[in-house]
């Protein structure tokens, strides 16, 4: 979730950082308090130049990926107990606010997201390379980081990779990006000599060694980007050679656009069985439901069908979209499933998330339309086939157009396509009625 003040914070964090670096300070009290933690630097003299570090080490990542694309999402306090794997960076990543940077101690532990794109390039010479797809990172760093007796870890907080959703195996690696010798081994001996065994973390033909006392964290991240690209190429080229094998032209092109084009009002409804509990977790169940189809938008060639459901929990997302995508037409179109989405779960958390599917800021305009028009418990989906000519910023007024369609529809928002009688809306919290996009 992107917090427009973010670059602030981490402005304010460095110089938190350098002020530390230079001298003790107002920090001298709080130093005294735990000074004693074993995985604490012994002398002060580390522990400032760790500031020191890190601190050059935001700048250097702010003016590669730019200010706003880093943000403080948590602040950990001096002493405290981690929170399982994982969870820290989650809980964070749900919360709208950014940290305080004034809550850093030293000795605190931060948590940062990182906003960046991948550049897949396919093999096939017959397929085009899609635009740069988004992905977002957390980047947990330990207290005293890069002078830690732990590397710092990453997390990819996508939930979906252009369509894809990420599974265990790859969001395990990214947690395991970085390895490190185990102190207890003869340093005499070179790492040519080590096994598996004498590692924590990745190994050596997977991920970034670390080293205490060195930064690591642009490598940690350019890591992650090619780790994550690769395993999207190898996903879409099963779909395409899928997809030929089924004698479906891989090409996007006007004829996917006309065949869209020509859906009936009959299709408006397509059914998913909701009823059965998502196979990730046997003890959650999604509400019985449809996904509703809303008219094709044609402009310029180029045609956008938005689709609207109700949802209970995240794990029904990668239903939703494969049961669209299951749809021949919608599987050849340059955009299958530009999509967003929000639910609250019965613990009271609210989940969201959105992705451009190759159609870059599209997914976050989806999402700032369901928190304009403050819908809950919805995904709202839009496939866009491209019909050979650029529409610039129209397209985006097209997606958000196909999509409060379907919410209308599916009587989710009130509009002249809401058929409930009332123009009501079911999980809002006061309707909006807007004009289209």
């Amino acid at each position: 979730m992107t917090d427009s003040s973010g670059g602030d914070a981490i402005s304010q964090l460095i110089a938190r950082l350098e002020s530390y670096s230079q001298s003790d300070g107002a920090f001298a009290s709080t130093v005294d308090v735990v000074q004693d933690d074993p995985e604490w630097p012994r002398d002060i003299a580390t522990r400032r130049q760790a500031a020191a570090q890190l601190s050059e080490e935001l700048m250097a990542l702010q003016s590669i990926y730019t200010d706003e694309a880093l943000h403080l999402l948590r602040i950990a306090p001096p002493g405290a107990s981690p929170n399982p794997t994982g969870s820290s960076a989650a809980t964070a990543a749900t919360a709208a606010a950014t940290a305080d940077p004034q809550d850093w101690l030293p000795g605190s532990r931060v948590t940062l997201a990182l906003s960046t794109e991948i550049e897949p390039h396919l093999a096939s010479p017959s397929a085009a390379d899609p635009e740069p797809v988004p992905i977002r990172i957390a980047i947990t760093l330990p207290a005293f980081y890069p002078h830690s007796s732990k590397p710092p870890q990453l997390q990819l907080l996508s939930r979906y990779i252009a369509g894809f959703g990420v599974d265990h195996s790859l969001f395990g690696e990214i947690l395991r990006a970085f390895y490190h010798q185990k102190e207890s081994n003869d340093s005499r001996g070179g790492a040519a000599d080590l096994g598996a065994s004498d590692w924590i973390g990745g190994s050596m033909s997977q991920g970034v060694n670390w080293s205490t006392g060195e930064v690591i964290l642009f490598e940690g991240i350019e890591w992650v980007k090619e780790k994550v690209s690769d395993w999207w190429i190898e996903r879409e080229q099963s779909r395409l050679t899928n997809a030929n094998d089924r004698g479906l032209d891989s090409r996007r092109n006007d004829a996917a656009a006309e065949d869209a084009g020509q859906a009936t009002h009959d299709e408006d409804v397509t059914a998913f069985d909701a009823d059965e509990p998502p196979k990730t977790s046997a003890s959650r169940r999604s509400s019985k439901g449809q996904i509703i189809q809303a008219d094709p938008i044609s402009d310029r060639k180029s045609v956008f069908v938005g689709y609207a459901a109700r949802i209970r929990h995240p794990d029904e997302v990668p239903e939703v979209l494969s049961q669209i995508l299951s749809d021949r037409r919608v599987a050849k179109a340059a955009h299958p499933t530009i999509n967003a989405w929000v639910c609250q779960t019965n613990d009271g958390v609210i989940h969201r998330d959105c992705d451009d599917d190759g159609e870059s800021a599209a997914g976050g305009r989806l999402a700032h339309l369901l928190s304009l028009l403050e819908v809950n418990n919805v995904i709202v989906v839009v496939t866009r086939w491209f019909g050979g000519i650029h529409l610039g910023a129209d397209r985006f007024k097209l997606i958000n157009r196909a999509a409060r369609d379907a919410l209308e529809l599916a009587g989710m928002v009130a509009g002249p396509l809401n058929p409930s009688p009332d123009g009501g809306k079911a999980d809002t919290k006061g309707g909006k009625a807007g004009r289209r996009a």
